[in-house]
């Protein structure tokens, strides 16, 4: 098992029901991974979410995350640097590690390795799969790890439900225990929170990483640790692909809500 020591959202976010004991939260989520990885296995193939300022943002427009976050398949960690922060100072004394899906897939690849477990990368384009399962493998000799990158499809269409089907398939026939899934923010978490469901007593979970699979493959390069730890990896990808910068803007709003509290 892998541990670490590491290194609000708008009021309008509806509240969710499982706020018990000690469980620390930012805004609705709990976070129920603080410290080691990978969760345990259970009866219920578990969701495993990393919270960063993207997703968070996203909740009020995402039904299906909400949805999800408040399942008892919901395993959420902390990614974002800020949020990291954020919640250190809220939560000081309280061991919190900083668990990101571009680490934790080289960690699950690891503990797969040793421990016999069968791993699979859905998502990402088809060379980037191609390249992180063959970059896993020489990683780590007798690492069983196939994959596939998914078709296109629109939210809500049949192209969905078709993809869901090659899918399913797809892990049927290689049966893994663990399922890395690289969609992107705005399609992964629906997917996967429809998935989960078919994929009880067959695979432990499903671990929406977003571009993680891109960083395994080595296309994207993940920023140096000193820009992570000062808060610029958003930044740093900008650079990389400048694409993304209307999508860097758009989590700069949630910098007011994080210095105000208000999470």
């Amino acid at each position: 098992m892998y541990t670490t020591s590491s290194c609000p959202v708008p009021a309008a976010l509806p509240s969710a029901d499982r706020s018990v004991g000690d469980t620390m939260r930012f805004g609705p989520f709990p976070i129920t991974e603080t410290q080691s990885f990978p969760p345990p296995a259970q009866a219920q193939c578990w969701v495993y979410v990393t919270l960063n300022a993207e997703v968070a943002l996203t909740l009020p427009q995402n039904p299906a995350l909400q949805a999800l976050l408040h399942s008892a398949r919901a395993r959420v960690s902390v990614d974002g640097q800020w949020i990291w922060w954020a919640l250190r100072r809220k939560y000081a004394g309280r061991a919190l590690a900083k668990l990101s899906g571009s680490d934790l897939i080289h960690a699950l690849a690891a503990h797969c390795a040793g421990e016999g477990r069968r791993l699979f990368l859905l998502g990402a384009s088809a060379s980037s799969n191609a390249q992180a399962v063959q970059s896993l493998r020489q990683q780590w000799p007798g690492l069983a790890v196939d994959g596939l990158a998914m078709p296109h499809f629109q939210t809500g269409q049949a192209s969905e439900r078709e993809a869901q089907t090659q899918a399913l398939a797809a892990l049927q026939a290689h049966r893994p225990d663990y399922v890395v899934l690289g969609l992107g923010p705005a399609k992964q978490h629906r997917f996967a929170w429809q998935l989960a469901g078919e994929l009880d007593g067959l695979t432990a979970g499903v671990l929406c990483f977003g571009g993680a699979i891109d960083m395994a493959s080595g296309q994207v390069a993940r920023a140096p640790r000193a820009w992570q730890q000062v808060g610029l990896e958003g930044l740093y990808r900008v650079l990389q692909q400048p694409s993304r910068i209307w999508r860097l803007f758009g989590v700069l709003r949630i910098l007011p809500l994080l210095a105000l509290g208000r999470f």
